[in-house]
C-alpha cells in the first residue's frame, strides 16, 4: 500500500535539539487525564487508558489528524468503563470530525479490546497484519493464548508445579473477557506505507511479543508509534507458545530490535504502549540487549546439568505472581531456555510426559550483548 505524500509538517516537526548520549529522556512529565490528550507532535495526540493487568496499569492510544477526520492507533481493553472514556477524549479532541481509520498494532486485548466497537461506532474495518488478525480470531475461540487446558499441559510438561498451575487455571483472565472484534480486516504487510494526514508512515513487522507486531515510522517527521516493541523502564513479554514449542522468541524479539536499531534516527520520538514517550532510542535498544543477556547468564549460573522452565521460574521471577503472571512467566522461561538452545548452549530433551534443557559443554559459558 504506497501513495505519494502531499502537505508534508516534516519540516516544523522534526526535532533540533541534541539527543543526550546518557538514558532515555521523556519529554513529558504527566500521563495524559482520563478523558483527554495530550498533543505529543503536531497532530498526533497522546490518549491513556486503563487496563485490568497487575503491574501494568495503563496502554496507550494514538490519535493523529487524517485529511478527512482521524486515524486512531490501538482501541484499549474492551469494558463499558474504557470506552466511556474514550468517548469523552473523542468529544474533547476529535472537533467533530469522525475516525475514518483505525490501525491495530497487534491482537492482544489491551490493544484489540474495543476494535469490533469502534469499527461498528465509525464504520470502519481495521488495518492490521493478517498473523494478528488470525491469532486475535484463534484466541477467541479458545485456541492460542485461551486453550488454557493445553497451555495448563504445556507448562506441566516443562515442569511448572501443581500448585502453581491450579492458580494459572483460576487466575488467568480469558482473551473474550476484554475483546469484541470485527469481522474482517485489511491486511498490512512489512514495508507497506500508509500516508496520514500528507505523512509517510512505514509498516515495520516485529516478532517475539506477537505474531507479526506491526510498528509505524514517519522517517521525515523521526517518529516512530513502537507499540508494544520498544518499551521505557519495562521490558516487552516474550514468550514461547504451546502452539510453536520450539519456537525461539527471544531471537525473533532481538533481531526486531536490530532492524530498529539500523533503521531509526537517533533522535527518534519513540510513541510506546506503556509509560511515557521518550527519546535516546538506540541507549533503549542496547539496554535491551543488555537486559536479555544477563536473564540468559543468570539461567545459565543456575543451571544444572538438566532442568525444566518451571524451575527456573523463581530464578528469573520475584515471588508472588498471580496466575495471569504465571502464564507469562512460564512463556518467558521456556523462551529463554530455546534461545539458549539456538546459542549452543543447551540442548533440548524432550519426551512425552517432560521437557527438560541439558547443558552442552562447559559450566562457566557466557553469553554477550548482541549488538556489542
Amino acid at each position: 500500500m504506497k501513495t505519494s505524500m502531499t502537505n508534508s509538517r516534516a519540516a516544523r516537526a522534526v526535532p533540533t535539539a541534541p539527543v543526550p548520549e546518557g538514558g532515555t529522556v521523556f519529554p513529558f512529565a504527566d500521563y495524559p487525564a482520563a478523558g483527554t490528550a495530550t498533543e505529543v507532535a503536531d497532530g498526533i495526540f497522546w490518549v491513556s487508558l486503563p487496563v485490568p493487568f497487575v503491574g501494568l496499569k495503563q496502554v496507550n492510544l494514538w490519535l493523529m489528524r487524517d485529511s478527512d477526520g482521524w486515524a486512531m492507533i490501538d482501541s484499549g481493553y474492551g469494558r463499558p468503563a474504557v470506552r466511556e472514556q474514550l468517548g469523552d477524549v473523542w468529544g474533547t479532541v476529535l472537533g467533530g470530525r469522525p475516525i475514518t481509520r483505525l490501525i491495530l498494532t497487534h491482537f492482544h486485548p489491551d490493544h484489540a479490546g474495543n476494535s469490533g466497537w469502534v469499527c461498528e461506532r465509525w464504520g470502519l474495518r481495521p488495518y492490521m497484519s493478517q498473523g494478528e488478525w488470525f491469532a486475535g480470531n484463534m484466541a477467541r475461540l479458545d485456541r492460542d493464548t485461551d486453550a488454557f487446558e493445553a497451555r495448563a499441559a504445556f507448562y506441566r510438561r516443562h515442569g511448572l508445579s501443581d500448585a502453581r498451575l491450579e492458580k494459572f487455571l483460576t487466575e488467568a483472565l480469558p482473551y473474550k473477557d476484554g475483546v469484541e472484534l470485527p469481522p474482517d480486516h485489511r491486511r498490512l504487510r512489512n514495508g507497506d506505507t500508509i500516508d496520514i494526514g500528507g505523512d509517510l508512515w512505514r509498516v515495520v513487522v516485529g516478532e517475539g511479543h506477537s505474531p507479526e507486531h506491526i510498528s509505524l515510522y514517519c522517517a521525515e517527521r523521526r517518529i516512530l508509534i513502537a507499540g508494544d516493541q520498544i518499551l521505557p523502564s519495562i521490558t516487552t513479554n516474550v514468550s514461547t507458545w504451546p502452539v510453536e514449542p520450539e519456537f525461539d522468541a527471544v531471537g525473533a524479539f532481538m533481531a526486531t530490535c536490530r532492524t530498529f536499531l539500523d533503521l531509526l534516527h537517533p533522535d527518534t520520538l519513540i510513541l510506546p504502549s506503556h509509560r511515557k514517550p521518550f527519546r535516546n532510542v538506540r541507549h533503549r535498544l542496547h539496554e535491551l540487549d543488555a537486559h536479555h543477556a544477563a536473564r540468559l547468564n543468570l539461567l545459565l549460573a543456575n543451571v544444572p546439568r538438566e532442568t525444566s522452565a518451571g524451575e527456573m521460574i523463581d530464578v528469573l521471577f520475584t515471588p508472588g505472581l498471580d496466575g495471569h503472571q504465571l502464564g507469562f512467566a512460564m512463556g518467558e522461561a521456556i523462551a529463554h531456555l530455546n534461545h539458549l538452545t539456538a546459542l549452543g548452549h543447551l540442548q533440548m530433551a524432550e519426551e512425552r510426559s517432560r521437557v527438560g534443557y541439558r547443558r552442552v559443554g562447559g559450566m562457566d559459558a557466557k553469553v554477550a550483548p548482541a549488538f556489542s
